[in-house]
């Protein structure tokens, strides 16, 4: 997905259902309840989502058929984010203020109500290089389980830094702020651009030792010189508290037997399939 803040602004016109001579050819959209990767625990007290375990959803129909295949949507790379716009029940929620694995939760679930928890993909052996099908079975994917203790009511966490012995309180990402961070990272035109590791620190730290991180040049030259043990540290912390489906699986080639270790590939068949 691409930043875009303004891209709801003006969405595809509403389609209204009209009575025809009297007959009744209204049809109510079942909807879902989606349970939350996060739970709602790392979002602002004003979100509609906060502490929500769940959201609610409408069932894909031949509405959201024309949004997936709106070819001036995909070429702006907006056009799953129309699609979580128009999937979602509550429209005060903005789909780009939702955590990556929120969006991924409602995804498979709209998946799974439109074409049926089975999804085909291919997988090329790493050790003999067969390349083979595969069928998961998307209703089994669990959500990663979250170490609740560690988030504040504010939805960060604070964590003591080893090397620097400086407490951090850390946030989770949302797919604006991802959005935002990707670009930041690929501009390497200009020479005085921060790399990957350093944009990605000024993005997931909200405080150091109760200082607001406020993008300052005292704070940035803080981040440049972090200890890499500490910047480790962080990672490790996002590696293992991300709230998100669970996508890891087990691979058997077919050939040789051997087994792989790897995640669910989200291709564009996950919405196109092939049925």
């Amino acid at each position: 997905m691409r930043n875009n803040e303004n891209r709801f602004m003006a969405p595809p016109p509403e389609s209204v259902a009209t009575p025809m001579n009297g007959s009744s050819l209204e049809f109510v959209v079942p909807t879902d309840l989606v349970e939350l990767p996060s739970k709602g625990l790392f979002y602002p007290e004003d979100h509609p989502l906060y502490k929500k375990e769940f959201v609610e959803i409408k069932h894909m129909t031949a509405k959201e058929e024309d949004i997936l295949t709106n070819s001036a949507l995909i070429e702006k790379g907006v056009v799953l984010d129309y699609l979580l716009k128009s999937l979602l029940i509550d429209k005060t929620i903005n789909p780009l203020s939702l955590l990556p694995g929120d969006q991924n939760a409602i995804f498979v679930s709209a998946r799974i109500n439109a074409y049926g928890p089975d999804y085909s993909f291919s997988n090329q052996c790493q050790k003999c290089g067969t390349k083979s099908s595969f069928t998961s079975n998307l209703s089994e994917l669990k959500n990663r389980v979250i170490s609740e203790e560690l988030i504040d009511s504010d939805g960060t966490a604070a964590i003591l830094l080893e090397k620097s012995q400086k407490t951090v309180r850390l946030r989770q990402f949302t797919s604006h702020m991802s959005n935002l961070m990707e670009k930041e990272s690929n501009n390497q035109q200009n020479v005085n651009s921060y790399g990957q590791t350093i944009v990605f620190l000024k993005y997931a730290i909200v405080s150091i030792d109760n200082v607001v991180n406020d993008g300052s040049l005292k704070i940035m030259n803080f981040l440049e010189n972090l200890p890499s043990k500490d910047v480790a540290t962080i990672k490790n912390f996002y590696a293992n508290n991300r709230p998100d489906v669970d996508f890891d699986i087990t691979i058997q080639c077919g050939n040789c037997g051997n087994t792989e270790e790897g995640t669910v590939p989200i291709t564009a068949a996950f919405f196109w399939p092939d049925i």
